[in-house]
């Protein structure tokens, strides 16, 4: 058995574009939220945190698909876009697969 290497640099720069990527899907839900909605920096801020983890996250499942790097870039763009609902698809999916019912844990 080889040894993988913890960093490698391909994944790290692969992971880099699709955060970019699902920063900015953020972004632009939050450019095209209606104009009752008044902006604070607090909450721009963990739109994009949640955006970036989103487009993460995502990211790891579309590789252990086997997804090509577009449909990985175009998965991370639309999850930044989707934030906290891909985080609740993802957490059902794998909920249903580990055998925990996501719903019951929540209060």
């Amino acid at each position: 058995m080889g040894r993988e290497k913890m960093i490698d640099v391909d994944s790290t720069w692969e992971a880099f574009i699709a955060i970019l990527l699902a920063v900015a899907g953020g972004f632009a839900r939050i450019l095209n939220l209606k104009d009752n909605v008044k902006m604070k920096w607090s909450l721009i801020f963990s739109e994009l945190f949640i955006s970036g983890f989103a487009g993460l996250m995502v990211l790891l499942l579309a590789r252990a698909s086997g997804l090509s790097g577009e449909w990985i870039g175009v998965a991370a763009g639309i999850s930044g876009w989707l934030g906290t609902r891909v985080l609740d698809v993802i957490a059902h999916a794998v909920g249903k697969a580990v055998g925990v019912d996501v719903d019951s844990t929540r209060k």
